[in-house]
């Protein structure tokens, strides 16, 4: 039936014919989506449109010439009985510069009746509108409204307005949706749509479906896939995020209840990091994560299977490798873990040499937009680039600092966390954040002036837990103290004494936090080469467990151990036993 659509033609002097407005009826209630046609000024079908897909039609339209508009009106019938037109409806007349818009009202498959929503004619716009509604109209009336009259006042709106916007170059629209299993979906819906402003879409509403668990099928509740299709359809959103990780099953079922692009929290994620990506390393790992993401979604992607993850827009390392078939994605994904592995050993070399210095490393981590980058900037002259967006830094920054005691030390700079940070993102990017595991000290930072800042530090801290530096050495720094009053920063002091509170925009508070670090930063270590006798067991435990054995050697008296060690077990050391140096040069001297 949607096929026989582009062959029907309406009268050229009437805004519809009754038969045509029954087919589409029927049809959008048989969908349960909103069906349309666009006429000419002959009655010819143009275009048939399904669920508001007006979108790639736009920029053909706005390249016409002459500024004479699109001249088409355009006729849909609701999937209900109100016809009224909605915000939608006005957006579709203004960006396809229509004549007008015809919108039907359905109850079970039958036509109910119609509405006109018309531009503005001359001297009646009222507070500045652009638009006119008229309506409701009985069938009846399709055969009586002369289409001329209108045509005319729609050329006559278009002179007085000029250039009209096109949906060229518009971010695409997302509807929200989350579910709420215990009461509180406000936090991460807004930290949803944050994720969504940093990929470039444009959050429009939201949906919240209530109850303990999902369907396993489609994830929300049939109801709810219908008031989201409504929600859809009512913005002329191009896409549904979901603030969850959906299965395969899932998110193609959702899709096909939809007909628009269905992206779950995870695939937002990976493919603000497919953004973010600059250096090399960071490329690598953004394509292992999202060729992990994608291989059990393979067979049946449906309107995403055109694009890697899905994201929104085009972009992301791996574009081209879409309609590949799972062996070729396992050995992309080889390949891709291989060259991961040896920036992993490049990290470890580059690393040694400072190890070997014992220059302590200290590394900046917590929730993103937090101001790590802007503090490591105001206390290193780093550089880096900063912005006020989520993941604004993806690859590791690695800089020198002199504390105010002459102790040198390394500061690191790395990716922030987030609620929910995909498994794939985590397993990706460990050789990026090995820069956490093996640091002395670490740098938790956190926005004080954000209302969610308690919710925010657990994320991390279970993060880190995750990656096995949950025990490291941690100093609790409050940023964004410029945000807040006095009294509010005292309080904050007051609740957590070992924390420090700074403001790295404004530079407040940076000298105590050097002094913390120079006090919480454990003792220098000591590099010794000694023997130890195979009797002394306690004294190999102790320098295998606080210490770093660079190398053991095994000869007639005891152990030969080269090690690098605390400086107390260093003293301790050199007290129990003489070092092999000075044990060579005594036995020298004798001879």
């Amino acid at each position: 039936m949607l096929e026989a659509l582009e062959r029907r033609k309406a009268p050229a002097n009437r805004i519809a014919g009754a038969d045509l407005v029954e087919i589409l009826a029927h049809l959008a209630h048989a969908l349960r989506r909103e069906v349309g046609v666009l006429l000419d000024r002959n009655g010819t079908v143009a275009h048939v449109i399904v669920s508001r897909r007006w979108q790639p039609l736009a920029d053909e339209m706005g390249r016409r010439a002459g500024g004479r508009g699109s001249m088409l009106r355009y006729v849909e019938a609701h999937p209900h009985a109100d016809g009224r037109p909605d915000d939608g409806d006005h957006q579709v007349l203004q960006l396809l510069d229509l004549d007008l818009v015809v919108t039907v009202g359905t109850s079970r498959g039958r036509p109910t009746a119609f509405w006109l929503l018309e531009q503005a004619p001359a001297g009646s716009a009222r507070d500045g509108a652009r638009t006119v509604v008229e309506g409701p109209y009985s069938l009846e009336m399709l055969d009586e409204l002369d289409l001329q009259p209108l045509t005319r006042m729609a050329d006559a709106a278009r002179r007085r307005a000029g250039a009209r916007p096109t949906a060229a170059g518009r971010p695409e629209r997302a509807v929200l949706v989350a579910m709420d299993r215990s009461g509180d979906a406000a936090p991460s819906l807004d930290e949803l749509s944050s994720l969504a402003r940093t990929a470039g879409a444009d959050p429009v509403a939201t949906v919240i479906q209530r109850r303990t668990r999902p369907d396993p099928a489609r994830y929300l509740g049939k109801g709810k896939v219908e008031e989201v299709l409504r929600t859809t359809e009512a913005s002329t959103a191009d896409l549904v995020l979901v603030d969850d990780e959906l299965t395969p099953v899932q998110q193609r079922v959702l899709e096909g209840d939809l007909g628009v692009k269905v992206l779950d929290r995870t695939a937002l994620v990976l493919d603000i990091f497919a953004y973010r990506a600059r250096s090399r390393e960071g490329r690598l790992q953004v394509e292992l994560a999202q060729l992990n993401y994608l291989l059990p979604r393979l067979t049946g992607r449906g309107v995403l299977l055109s694009r890697l993850g899905g994201g929104i827009g085009t972009r992301g390392p791996g574009e081209t490798k879409l309609e590949v078939d799972r062996r070729r994605i396992r050995a992309r994904i080889t390949e891709l873990q291989r060259e991961i592995n040896a920036v992993q050993q490049h990290r470890g070399r580059q690393r040694r040499p400072r190890q070997d210095a014992a220059l302590p490393q200290v590394a900046l981590v917590g929730y993103t937009n937090t101001g790590k980058s802007t503090l490591l900037n105001a206390l290193t002259g780093a550089g880096v680039f900063v912005e006020d967006k989520l993941f604004a830094t993806l690859d590791p920054t690695v800089r020198r600092l002199v504390l105010p005691n002459r102790r040198p030390i390394v500061l690191a700079d790395t990716v922030g966390f987030i609620r929910r940070l995909p498994t794939q993102l985590i397993a990706a990017f460990r050789a990026t954040l090995e820069e956490v595991v093996h640091a002395d000290l670490l740098l938790h930072v956190a926005d004080a002036s954000h209302p969610d800042w308690p919710e925010q530090v657990r994320v991390v801290t279970e993060v880190l837990t995750s990656l096995g530096a949950g025990s490291h050495p941690t100093l609790l720094v409050f940023n964004k103290t410029d945000l807040l009053t006095a009294e509010q920063v005292r309080w904050l002091i007051i609740e957590h004494p070992d924390a420090v509170a700074v403001s790295a925009a404004r530079g407040d508070g940076l000298p105590e936090l050097l002094g913390a670090i120079g006090r919480r930063l454990p003792e220098p270590w000591v590099r010794l080469r000694l023997q130890v006798p195979y009797g002394d067991a306690r004294l190999m435990a102790q320098i295998h467990d606080q210490g770093r054995v660079l190398a053991e050697r095994y000869g007639e008296e005891g152990a030969w151990i080269e090690a690098e060690v605390p400086g107390p077990l260093a003293v301790r050391l050199w007290a129990l036993k003489i070092p092999a140096r000075e044990r060579r040069a005594r036995a020298k001297g004798s001879a």
